[in-house]
């Protein structure tokens, strides 16, 4: 099969071991991309099953699936649902005796179903979507810091510190950290860091100077949340300042949460951590706020009427 004139030509490592490779180092660097494996096929194919290929949100390619419209077609799937929320599945796909297309088909065979009219052939593939894992990104390492590092490892969150303190921004204080950095934020604000769409920033860094350039920094990034610790008199103050440097209210961006946190009554280190976790674990899982709690005696009684005495005869 010839390429399409649609799809980019293959780069990078062709051989199993070096797509996964650098499939390895795509996730450690948080870089999305999609593993199409070719899982099945039916009567002629270009590529047998185990044929794989990566597929970056731009539409580059490593490895092939066969090359010519099935690629092309495989790389469309990959590259909508990388752009997307779409979740990993299997595509299926009819290809045309002379090689010319290849038509999508439902994932699940329909009884009795022929490609006979096609062949060609059917190539299934599995397209992998492999993103970021959330990430929460904590600017500042003090006594809040420490216990919402600490509570988000018990969640299963990758916590990554930043400070600009040498005797706080230590290893040893946060042991459950993936990361643990020193950086002058004054300087750069983010850290060196560059929060994306999975990111969760919290800011409660060690003075209000530093608090408003790394919130206004965060708030120009792509990041998911962001939230701002602090009385709402001084949130008020930075926001005012932050607004007139973006040229509109942060206070209408969705992502903001200032004062960051549920309101659970407690003010002490380890209080305020628990609330900004859940807080962090709402917005993560689309959650509700609400008890789980079941209703009150009486109330069952009454939506679910008179009680039974006895068996009817």
């Amino acid at each position: 099969m010839s390429e399409s004139k649609g799809a980019p030509a293959p780069e990078g490592p062709r051989t199993d071991a070096g797509l996964l490779a650098e499939a390895a180092r795509r996730a450690e660097a948080r870089e999305p991309f999609a593993l199409c494996t070719v899982v099945a096929t039916r009567r002629s194919a270009p590529r047998d099953a185990g044929a794989k290929m990566l597929v970056s949100p731009d539409g580059s390619i490593c490895g092939t699936v066969g090359g010519g419209p099935l690629e092309a077609s495989v790389l469309f799937e990959a590259v909508q649902l990388l752009r997307g929320s779409g979740a990993s599945g299997l595509r299926r796909f009819a290809l045309t005796a002379d090689g010319d297309a290849a038509e999508p088909l439902p994932a699940t065979p329909a009884p009795g179903e022929d490609l006979g009219m096609k062949c060609g052939g059917e190539v299934s593939v599995f397209i992998d979507v492999v993103r970021p894992a959330a990430r929460l990104v904590l600017y500042g390492a003090g006594h809040v810091g420490e216990r919402v590092a600490r509570v988000a490892a018990e969640a299963g969150l990758s916590a990554v510190v930043v400070d600009d303190r040498p005797d706080f921004a230590r290893r040893d204080r946060f042991p459950r950290a993936a990361d643990v950095r020193c950086a002058d934020l004054a300087k750069e604000p983010l850290g060196g860091l560059v929060p994306g769409p999975e990111d969760f920033v919290v800011v409660l860094t060690r003075c209000h100077a530093l608090d408003e350039a790394v919130l206004e920094a965060a708030l120009r990034s792509r990041a998911r949340y962001v939230g701002l610790i602090g009385s709402r008199r001084k949130v008020a103050l930075i926001l005012r300042s932050v607004a007139r440097r973006l040229g509109r209210d942060p206070r209408a961006d969705p992502r903001l949460h200032a004062p960051v946190g549920l309101k659970l009554g407690d003010k002490s280190p380890g209080e305020i951590a628990i609330s900004i976790l859940a807080e962090v674990l709402l917005v993560k899982s689309s959650g509700e706020l609400a008890h789980n709690r079941l209703a009150a005696p009486e109330r069952l009684a009454k939506d679910e009427g008179p009680a039974r005495t006895s068996d009817p005869a």
